[in-house]
C-alpha cells in the first residue's frame, strides 16, 4: 500500500506537466498519470487475490489476472493446464475470462483518458463484453460433465507495483509515443494501422494509453479502427499461446471460443 500511496499521491502532483519537446505532446504528468492508471487496475487485481479470493480457483484466478495482463495470464494458465489431471475445461475458461477482463480493462483506461472515444466505443466493447463472457460460460456449461467438484488451486501472484515493472512501463509508453507521432507523420494512417496490428503482439496498454491520451493529428474514428485492430492482433497471439502451451484436451475449445471472440471483434472494426 506504502508503494501506491507514493506513486499515485507523492510523486504525480509534484510532476512537471511541459511537454519534453514542443512537437510531441509528451509529458512527465502524462507518463506518471499512464503509470498510476494501470498500477491501480493491477494493483486492484492483487488485493483481490491476496485477501479476498486466497483460496480461489483456476477461474477466478484467470478474471482477476485479466485486469492487470490477459496475455501473461494466458501464457501461464496454458502452461499450468498441462498439469492438470481433473477439470482442464476450467483452465480453457479462466483464459477467455482474461479476455473478458483484458476488454473490461482497455475500456476503462479509455474512459479516464478520452470520454469521446469510450462513447463512440461503448457498444462495441458491451458487445465483445457480453459475448465474450457467454463463450467463457458456454464453455464451462458444455464441458460440465467432464469436470470433478476438485478446486484447481494456483499459486500466489506477485505484486504488480514492483519499481522495474513502472520503469518498463514508462520506457515502452515514451517508445511508443515517440514511433506512433514519426508513423503518423510520415506514413499517415496506413502506417497507424499496420503499426497498431503489429503492437497488438506486445503489451496493448503502453500504445493503446498513448492513443487515448490524445495529441495525434488523427480524428477519433481512426483513433477507434486503431484500438480495435490492436486488441485483434492481442487476442490472435493469445490464441497461439493458448494452443501451443495448454492441454490437449481443451485446445479445440480454446480455439472456438477464440475464432469467435475474434471473429466479432473483426465485424465490429470493419463497421467502425
Amino acid at each position: 500500500m506504502g508503494k501506491f500511496l507514493v506513486i499515485a499521491g507523492v510523486v504525480l502532483p509534484i510532476v512537471p506537466n511541459e511537454p519534453f519537446v514542443p512537437y510531441l505532446s509528451l509529458t512527465p504528468y502524462k507518463i506518471w498519470l499512464a503509470v498510476v492508471v494501470i498500477s491501480s487496475i493491477s494493483y486492484i487485481s492483487y488485493l483481490l487475490k491476496k485477501f479476498v479470493f486466497k483460496e480461489a480457483g483456476i477461474i477466478i484466478s484467470g478474471i482477476l489476472g485479466g485486469l492487470y495482463s490477459s496475455t501473461a495470464t494466458t501464457f501461464i494458465i496454458a502452461k499450468k493446464s498441462k498439469e492438470a489431471t481433473i477439470n482442464e475445461y476450467r483452465y480453457a475458461t479462466a483464459i477467455i475470462f482474461a479476455t473478458v477482463m483484458m476488454y473490461l480493462r482497455i475500456f476503462i483506461i479509455m474512459f479516464i483518458f478520452n470520454s469521446e472515444l469510450s462513447n463512440k466505443l461503448f457498444p462495441s466493447f458491451l458487445i465483445l463484453i457480453v459475448v465474450s463472457t457467454i463463450t467463457g460460460v458456454g464453455m464451462l456449461f458444455f464441458n460440465k460433465k467432464a469436470d470433478s467438484t476438485e478446486v484447481n488451486k494456483t499459486t500466489d501472484e506477485k505484486n504488480p507495483l514492483e519499481f522495474k515493472v513502472a520503469i518498463i512501463f514508462t520506457l515502452l509508453y515514451i517508445a511508443f509515443t515517440m514511433i506512433t507521432f514519426y508513423t503518423i507523420s510520415y506514413f499517415g494512417v496506413k502506417g497507424l494501422n499496420i503499426l497498431s496490428f503489429i503492437v497488438g503482439m506486445t503489451d496493448v496498454d503502453p500504445f493503446l494509453i498513448n492513443l487515448f491520451q490524445g495529441g495525434f493529428n488523427v480524428n477519433i474514428s481512426i483513433i477507434a479502427l486503431a484500438t480495435l485492430q490492436a486488441i485483434i492482433s492481442n487476442n490472435i497471439v493469445k490464441t497461439i499461446y493458448a494452443v501451443v502451451l495448454s492441454n490437449k484436451k481443451i485446445r479445440k475449445s480454446l480455439v472456438i471460443g477464440f475464432s469467435i471472440i475474434i471473429l466479432v471483434n473483426i465485424i465490429l472494426t470493419i463497421l467502425i
